[in-house]
């Protein structure tokens, strides 16, 4: 079955869901966990990293909750979701967020796109690759870090 813009798009809201979840606390790990194929590839500023989906994998994504938390976030949300296909199975999608910040009281938006690698695997997507920009350094530049 081919992947289309719609299930890349009920992905997403899915993963934005999650991503509430992780910020409010009530994380399901499993449920996430799901969203992700069982080893996968990282690219950012840091260099190239893989991973495995596993124990572990968990233990860092709460953590990384955490520290969303601490520095003020309160809600991540899809803004626009650009698909293309690599072949019936895999895409690349782009995805548009607006992450949410509080800070002193004030509210502070911060606008990003990360592009994510799919694959559909028995009839489910799942992410086995991202690139992220400098998130870090556009934090610190918001005075959120």
């Amino acid at each position: 079955m081919t992947i289309t813009k719609e299930n890349v798009e009920e992905f997403f809201y899915r993963y934005a869901m999650s991503f509430k979840d992780g910020l409010e606390g009530s994380l399901d790990m499993e449920a996430l966990r799901s969203l992700y194929s069982s080893h996968f590839i990282a690219a950012g500023p840091q260099g190239v990293m893989t991973g495995d989906n596993d124990h572990a994998f968990g233990e860092k994504v709460s953590k990384g909750y955490e520290q969303y938390r601490q520095i003020g976030t309160k809600a991540m949300t899809v803004t626009a979701v650009e698909v293309h296909p690599i072949d019936q199975t895999h895409c690349l999608a782009h995805v548009g967020w607006n992450s949410e910040f509080e800070k002193d009281g004030r509210r502070i938006d911060v606008p990003f796109t990360n592009a994510y690698l799919l694959e559909q695997n028995h009839g489910k997507l799942k992410v086995f690759g991202w690139i992220t920009g400098d998130e870090v350094q556009v934090l610190k530049d918001k005075g959120l870090m």
